[in-house]
C-alpha cells in the first residue's frame, strides 16, 4: 500500500502530549486494578523495608556497639534477616504481578488495535503502509509493554524510595540532611536535559524503524520483480542505508545515555563523601545530635538511593520510548471509522437484486481527482452488466460503490430502492459475493479458503460450490485433497487455481449479487472456458456486475456500460455498441476481437470446438 503515513490520517493524536499519551496508557490498567494494587503493595512493602534496615543498622552501631550490648547485636541481626526475607517476597509480588499485567495490557492493546485496523475503511488502508501497520501492532506495542513491565514498576520503586528515605532521613536529621541532597540538584536538571534529548531521538528511531519495515515488505513481496531486473544489489544496498541510519540514531541515544549513566554514579559518590565528612564533623561535635550510627545511617540510605538514580536514565528511556510508540498506536486507534451501520440499520437477507445509481459522483479523497461524475444506471434482478473502459476510466469505483467500500460524495446507490447507507453493513456484505481480479487467498487449507464466507458450510456444500466453479478436480489431484495447505497468499497454487478457488469462495456464500472483477484475466484459455461455463450457468437469478476485457464477458452481457473519465458514455448491448462505431467498437477492435478469434484458434487445436471460426468475416471488418 502506497500512500501517506498513518501518523498523517489524525493530526490529534500525533502530537498528542507526553502527558495525555501517558495517562491514556495508565487506562489500561483499570481492568486489572486487583493486580496493579497487589503488584503496587508489594512495591511499597518492599520500600518501606529497605527504608527500615539503615535504622537498624543505627541502632545497632549507637546502642549495641558503643553500649556493649550483644543480645540487642543478636535481636538486629534477626531483625535485619527478617526484613531481608519479607523483602524478597514483596519484591517477588511486585515483580510477578508487574510482569503479568505488562503481558495483560500489551494483549489488550494488540486486539484492539487489529479489531481497529479491521472495521477501518478502504480510504484508510488506501492511505497507510502495511509495513507501517505492522510495526506499529508489533514493535510499537512491546515498547509499551516493556514501559509497564520496567518502566513504570521501577519508577514508582526509585520514586517511593527517594521519597521515603528523604522523609526519614529529615526526620533523623534535617541539616545532615539538607547537605547529603545538595549535590543531587544537579542530577535533577541533568534528567531533564537527557528527557528532552531522548524523545525526539527515540521518535526518530521509531520512523525507521517503521521505513525499514516498509521496504522489507514491499521487497519481500516483490522478491519475483527484484529477480527478474536483477536488483538484488541495489536492494541490498538500500536497505543497508536504512539500516546504517537507524544504527546511527540508536548509537546516539545510547552514547546519551552512556554520558548520563556514570553522571548519575559520581553525583552519588560526592553525596557519599559529603555525608561522610560532615557527619564525621557533625558527630565529633554533636551538631543536631549527629551520632556516628546516624552517619552510618545516612551513608546507608544514600547507598540505597544511588542503585535506582544511577538507573533513572534507563527509566526515562523506558518512558520516552512507550509514550513515542503510544502516540503511534493511538493514531490507528483513533482513525475515523466513515463507514459503518446506522442505528437500526435494515437487514438485507430478502434482497431480491435491484440496482441502481442515481446522480452517483464519486472521488476517493479530498485530493484526488473526481473518479465518477453523474453516474447513473439500473440492473435488474438477474441481470449481468458488463463494464469496460480504459484504465482509470471508474470501472472499480462502480463495484466498489456497491458494498459500501467507500461512500458516494453525492447521489445514492440503493439496492430494492433502499440506499445501501441504510442496510446493515454486515448483512449487505454477506449478500454480495465478489471475486477481485488479483485472488487472495489464506495460509490455510483449501476448505478453510472456500469456506471462508460461511465457516459453518458443511464439507459437502464446499465441495458443491468447488465443483460450480470447475475446481474440485485438480483439488482432489493434491495428496490431501481439500485439506492442503495453500500456503501464504495461495502461492503453492496456480493464478487459474487461485482464481477458482476465490469464485469457489464467494459462490458458497449464494450471493443475490455477484462482482467479477476481471475475474478470468489470470487464466489460460480453456481454464477461462472451464470458469465461464460455470459462471454462466450460476450467474442465472444474481445481478452480476462484470469488469471484463474478454468477450465472453462482455456480448452476452444484459446491459454494457462504457466508462471514460468517470463518465458512462457508451451503454447497451453488444451488437448495438458495435453499430455505433464508437469507443466500444474501438475497445472491441483493438482489443477483444483478436482475444475472441485467438481464443477459438487455441480451443479449436484443443478439440473443445469442431472447427476455428473463421478469422475475419464481413460483420467484423
Amino acid at each position: 500500500m502506497q500512500g501517506k503515513n498513518t501518523s498523517e490520517a489524525t493530526p490529534e493524536a500525533a502530537q498528542m502530549d507526553a502527558v495525555a499519551a501517558w495517562k491514556r496508557m495508565m487506562s489500561y490498567l483499570r481492568p486489572y486494578w486487583k493486580w496493579s494494587l497487589i503488584a503496587f503493595v508489594g512495591l511499597l512493602g518492599g520500600v518501606v523495608l529497605a527504608v527500615m534496615i539503615p535504622q537498624v543498622l543505627r541502632q545497632v552501631i549507637d546502642i549495641g556497639i558503643e553500649m556493649n550490648d550483644p543480645s540487642f547485636m543478636l535481636k538486629a541481626g534477626f531483625l535485619v534477616v527478617g526484613l531481608g526475607i519479607l523483602r524478597g517476597i514483596s519484591g517477588f509480588l511486585a515483580r510477578y504481578f508487574g510482569e503479568r499485567l505488562s503481558h495483560f495490557v500489551s494483549y489488550d492493546i494488540r486486539n484492539q488495535l487489529y479489531n481497529k485496523v479491521q472495521r477501518l475503511p478502504f480510504s484508510f488502508h488506501d492511505d497507510a503502509q502495511t509495513g507501517t501497520l505492522v510495526t506499529i501492532a508489533i514493535a510499537d506495542v512491546d515498547e509499551m509493554q516493556r514501559y509497564f513491565a520496567y518502566g513504570l514498576f521501577d519508577g514508582l520503586n526509585t520514586l517511593l524510595l527517594f521519597s521515603f528515605s528523604v522523609i526519614v532521613m529529615a526526620l533523623t536529621s534535617l541539616p545532615l540532611t539538607l547537605i547529603a541532597l545538595i549535590p543531587l540538584i544537579p542530577l535533577a536538571f541533568m534528567s531533564k536535559r537527557f528527557a528532552s534529548l531522548v524523545d525526539p531521538g527515540w521518535r526518530k528511531v521509531m520512523e525507521r524503524v517503521q521505513k525499514l519495515g516498509n521496504q522489507l515488505q514491499e521487497t519481500v513481496l516483490g522478491a519475483q520483480v527484484v529477480r527478474a531486473f536483477a536488483r538484488e544489489d541495489y536492494e541490498i544496498r538500500k536497505f543497508g542505508n536504512e539500516n546504517e541510519e537507524l544504527f546511527g540514531e540508536q548509537w546516539y541515544l545510547m552514547r546519551q545515555w552512556a554520558k548520563f549513566l556514570p553522571y548519575g554514579a559520581f553525583i552519588v559518590a560526592i553525596c557519599i563523601a559529603t555525608v561522610l565528612f560532615f557527619g564525621g564533623l557533625m558527630a565529633q561535635t554533636g551538631f543536631g545530635g549527629v551520632t556516628v550510627g546516624t552517619v552510618v545511617a545516612f551513608n546507608a540510605y544514600v547507598a540505597l538511593m544511588g542503585q535506582p538514580l544511577r538507573f533513572l536514565g534507563f527509566v526515562i528511556i523506558l518512558t520516552t520510548q512507550a509514550i513515542a510508540s503510544s502516540r503511534r498506536v493511538f493514531t490507528v486507534m483513533d482513525a475515523s471509522e466513515t463507514i459503518l451501520s446506522k442505528p437500526g440499520a435494515l437487514s438485507a437477507e430478502k434482497m431480491r437484486g435491484h440496482v441502481k445509481f442515481e446522480d452517483v459522483s464519486f472521488r476517493y479523497s479530498e485530493n484526488t481527482p473526481v473518479a465518477l461524475q453523474q453516474i447513473n444506471l439500473s440492473a435488474n434482478p438477474g441481470e449481468v452488466i458488463a463494464l469496460l473502459g480504459q484504465t482509470g476510466s471508474g470501472k472499480s469505483s462502480v463495484i466498489n460503490l456497491i458494498p459500501r467500500f467507500y461512500e458516494v460524495t453525492q447521489g445514492r446507490v440503493t439496492i430494492d430502492g433502499v440506499d445501501v447507507r441504510d442496510y446493515d453493513l454486515e448483512s449487505l456484505r454477506r449478500q454480495i459475493g465478489v471475486v477481485l481480479q488479483e485472488s487472495l487467498l489464506f495460509s490455510s487449507t483449501i476448505h478453510g479458503n472456500i469456506c471462508y464466507g460461511r465457516p459453518d458450510a458443511t464439507r459437502e456444500e464446499v465441495i458443491a460450490a468447488a465443483k460450480a466453479a470447475n475446481a474440485h478436480d485438480f483439488i482432489l489431484e493434491f495428496e490431501e485433497g481439500y485439506d492442503t495447505e495453500v500456503g501464504e497468499r495461495g502461492v503453492t497454487l496456480s493464478g487459474g487455481q487461485r482464481q477458482r478457488i476465490a469464485i469457489a469462495r464467494a459462490l458458497l456464500i449464494n450471493p443475490r449479487i455477484l462482482i467479477l472483477d476481471d475475474s478470468t484475466s489470470s487464466v489460460d484459455t480453456q481454464t477461462e472456458f472451464l470458469i465461464q461455463e460455470a459462471l454462466n450457468r450460476l450467474m442465472q437469478g444474481r445481478t452480476t456486475f462484470v469488469i471484463a476485457q474478454r468477450l465472453t464477458t462482455v456480448q452476452n452481457a444484459s446491459q454494457i456500460l462504457v466508462l471514460d473519465k468517470g463518465h458512462i458514455v457508451e451503454r447497451g448491448k453488444h451488437v448495438d455498441l458495435l453499430e455505433k462505431n464508437g469507443l466500444y467498437s474501438e475497445i472491441y477492435r483493438l482489443q477483444l476481437q483478436d482475444q475472441e478469434r485467438l481464443k477459438h484458434e487455441l480451443m479449436a487445436l484443443g478439440g473443445l470446438l469442431e472447427e476455428a471460426p473463421p478469422r475475419r468475416t464481413e460483420s467484423t471488418e
